[in-house]
């Protein structure tokens, strides 16, 4: 049978891991032989970056808009994340795909898609679920680590929860290091990474790296967490210490591996997980 093609609504490639998210799914898509492209809400590349990553398969219908979107809608299914507000293209078939806290209600007529299954308010009910870890291990690895000669400090968006530096920590921001290689390089060389963001990739990235990252608040977009959240979540809490007690910096520094051996595995059944996804949609919304 004859599946529809996918939009998928996002900005332009930039740091952060909910778009590159989105551009990697329209990419796995397509490797999979589905027919994918995007439609990019917004330029939130780096001056002089392309607004798609060359490596991924990623077309973009941004030149046949609008004179060719009522024939493109009238087929197509729509993936919005939940950071789109309502449904302004008028999608007659949306998938909201719950990239952080859900904080909206889904649609009747909508497919909600929850990013971890630790996004839906009510835990109770069965979701539908696509995790894909935005890292990569050839990259973000403890392969080869110098001395742990720093500290570092992720302020992310629990920014405003920082009353007190940690002393001599190196920053990390959202445009230092400037490139993936070199954030790894820095985090191959950390001791403890500091962090105030309860939810980012930037703290599994640390801990791939042999850091140990130490949350020292827990919360996400004011959404407040616990122990047993983050726990939850897909990459767990191997690696991460919940306050700076000499006990639980060991647990913490003792667990790091269990980060790795989850990201392999995350990968591994990524793509079933997308196909688990296409086959759930495709029904959803068949023709």
């Amino acid at each position: 049978m004859r599946t529809r093609p996918y939009v998928i609504l996002t900005p332009s490639y930039c740091v952060s891991a909910g778009v590159r998210v989105m551009h990697h799914l329209c990419h796995e898509l397509n490797g999979l032989g589905f027919d994918a492209k995007l439609m990019l809400t917004s330029n939130l590349s780096p001056p002089g970056e392309p607004l798609v990553n060359p490596a991924l398969n990623t077309p973009v219908i941004n030149g046949l808009f609008p004179e060719h979107w009522d024939r493109i809608n009238e087929e197509s299914i729509v993936i919005s994340s939940d950071g789109v507000i309502g449904n302004p293209f008028n999608a007659k078939r949306l998938v909201r795909y719950v990239l952080g806290r859900e904080n909206q209600p889904t649609a009747a007529d909508e497919f909600p898609l929850y990013y971890s299954r630790t996004f839906p308010m009510d835990k109770s009910k069965a979701v539908h679920t696509l995790y894909y870890l935005p890292i990569d291990l050839s990259v973000f690895n403890p392969n080869y680590a110098p001395a742990r000669d720093q500290d570092m400090l992720w302020l992310g968006k629990g920014a405003k929860f920082c009353l007190e530096r940690p002393p001599g920590a190196v920053d990390i921001t959202y445009t230092w290091p400037p490139t993936r290689e070199e954030l790894a390089a820095n985090l191959r060389r950390t001791r403890y990474m500091y962090s105030y963001d309860a939810v980012s990739a930037t703290n599994g990235e640390a801990v791939l790296c042999g850091a140990v990252v130490i949350l020292k608040h827990l919360s996400y977009h004011d959404w407040e967490w616990t122990r047993a959240d983050v726990e939850a979540t897909e990459l767990g809490a191997g690696g991460f210490a919940f306050d700076e007690s000499e006990a639980e910096i060991e647990r913490a520094f003792n667990s790091r591996g269990e980060q790795m051996e989850r990201a392999r595995h995350i990968m591994a059944a990524y793509r079933p997980s997308l196909l688990a996804f296409v086959e759930a949609s495709q029904h959803r919304f068949r023709l």
